[in-house]
């Protein structure tokens, strides 16, 4: 089964319904748990629980829980209330980020429990008396397996709950203990020790903020049955909304992208527009910067100030709108980044987003476009993740909608959370694509992946840092002291 994310058909659905995005179960309808079987419903909750909304059991039973956590996914990403799309999406979206991560449940044999683990993610395990830790390869989740008797298991939540920055939540059964809380490193953890076969089998977990989402998943999925695969059931609901999306989709790529009299024109074979040239070249312009241009820059740590390449390219000193010189770190031409080091520290920065852009995601520009000719206000615009490559299906970068003019560049991209996505690099010309196909292209605009500006700060011995703003949703709009994390940048 294509796993396809059917949010990027909206704007098509939009235009010309059919049959399958119509109707009062097509892929527009409201969402209707109903037809859904159990498989496909634990399916969704996992999708859910993934993604930080939902923190119920993944037992296939919908209940209000899964609506209130629907409702705030569709009204992060996509601003709208919940429909048979959204449900699609969420659910494809988290299978790809499980293949990635290799999520699957496995078989805790000494426990009786099965759990569901990111195993692609996860180092060896490392024996500890009583039991085995594990943690992922960036550190940012660890999982924790013992057996216990019922006073070590009691101690055991004590203690974990005495290890909580602030009040820890602890539910006591005949069965089953259950502790969760935030740690005072800023980790949440969540403990839990059920009652199998007389020893008190016990799994607990402990997430960075950035795998939230990964603790909540691994919680949700903790039960004695055996382990469930996470595939979409043949033949189901979710199936046959997934064939309705890519119908669709394969429908609109047949269609005849540019009309001209009888015929469809199609773009050259020799455009080979680069996203990282300063500026881009014939096919896309990113409003870089020449001798006393500007561009945009964001923190990441507190003197650390990322940008795109060809905003610095050429500049005999880069400096801060004030004049304030920065010194220039490092820069990759290929990728169109650059990291700049300035001489005081910022209040505030942004961190970046885990995991990577998703087809059809709600993301947010900032920048500063026309800096001293429209005025220096810092702006925000709003759009979605429209394909996830870039120019000649380069995966380093991915395209969205929000619309960004010159001067954007080096800005950051924001999620629903205030995390950076990507960083923005370019925008497809309009002279061009009118001067080779006739027609006008609106807002084809391309960011570096988060994950690619990640590599590049390692491979320089870089990195964000925490802290900074936090999380935060723009559709509620920025906290205070936002606009102490974007800077312009100056060329001299």
């Amino acid at each position: 089964m294509p796993r396809v994310l059917v949010l990027c058909l909206l704007a098509i659905l939009s235009v010309g319904p059919s049959a399958s995005a119509g109707g009062d179960d097509g892929l527009l309808a409201a969402f209707d748990p109903r037809p859904l079987d159990p498989a496909e419903t634990r399916l969704l909750q996992a999708a859910l629980a993934a993604s930080g909304d939902y923190a119920g059991a993944l037992d296939g039973q919908w209940s209000g829980a899964g609506d209130a956590a629907l409702e705030a996914w569709s009204a992060r990403e996509f601003g709208d209330d919940p429909r048979n799309a959204h449900a699609a999406a969420a659910v494809t979206g988290f299978l790809d980020a499980a293949t990635d991560d290799g999520w699957r449940e496995i078989w805790l044999d000494d426990l009786g429990l099965a759990v569901a683990l990111p195993v692609g993610r996860l180092a060896a395990p490392v024996e500890e008396a009583g039991g085995t830790r594990q943690w992922t390869t960036d550190g940012s989740f660890a999982v924790l397996i013992h057996r216990f008797g019922r006073s070590d298991a009691q101690a055991w939540h004590a203690t974990a709950a005495g290890l909580a920055a602030g009040r820890a939540e602890t539910r006591r059964g005949p069965e089953r203990l259950v502790t969760a809380g935030i740690l005072a490193d800023g980790r949440a953890f969540y403990t839990r020790s059920d009652l199998v076969s007389g020893v008190w089998a016990t799994i607990y977990l402990a997430a960075a903020p950035m795998a939230e989402g990964a603790l909540r998943l691994a919680a949700a999925s903790i039960h004695p049955g055996r382990p469930e695969p996470f595939d979409v059931p043949a033949g189901g609901r979710l199936a046959r909304l997934l064939a309705d999306a890519t119908e669709l989709m394969a429908a609109e790529r047949a269609a005849p992208a540019h009309a001209t009299g009888g015929g469809a024109t199609a773009i050259p074979a020799s455009f080979d527009a680069a996203i990282t040239a300063p500026p881009p070249a014939h096919g896309a312009e990113a409003g870089g910067t020449e001798a006393g241009g500007t561009g945009t820059g964001f923190y990441l740590a507190p003197r650390l100030i990322l940008t795109a390449e060809h905003v610095v390219t050429g500049c005999r000193q880069p400096a801060l709108a004030d004049g304030t010189p920065l010194e220039r770190l490092a820069g990759d031409a290929r990728l169109d980044v650059a990291v700049l080091r300035a001489p005081r520290p910022a209040r505030r920065w942004l961190a970046l987003a885990e995991p990577g852009p998703r087809l059809g995601q709600r993301v947010h520009a900032v920048g500063f476009p026309y800096y001293s000719i429209a005025g220096t206000s810092l702006t925000l615009t709003s759009g979605n993740v429209s394909a996830l490559a870039g120019i000649d299906d380069d995966r380093r970068f991915f395209s969205f909608t929000a619309p960004v003019q010159p001067g954007s560049s080096g800005g950051p991209l924001l999620d629903a959370r205030g995390r950076v996505l990507g960083l923005v690099v370019a925008r497809l010309s309009e002279d061009y694509i009118v001067e080779a196909t006739g027609s006008l292209p609106q807002n084809v605009n391309y960011a570096l992946r988060d994950t690619e500006v990640a590599g590049f700060l390692a491979d320089h011995g870089l990195a964000g840092e925490a802290g900074g703003l936090g999380r935060f949703d723009p559709d509620d709009g920025v906290p205070d002291d936002f606009e102490a994390a974007i800077v312009p940048i100056v060329c001299r």
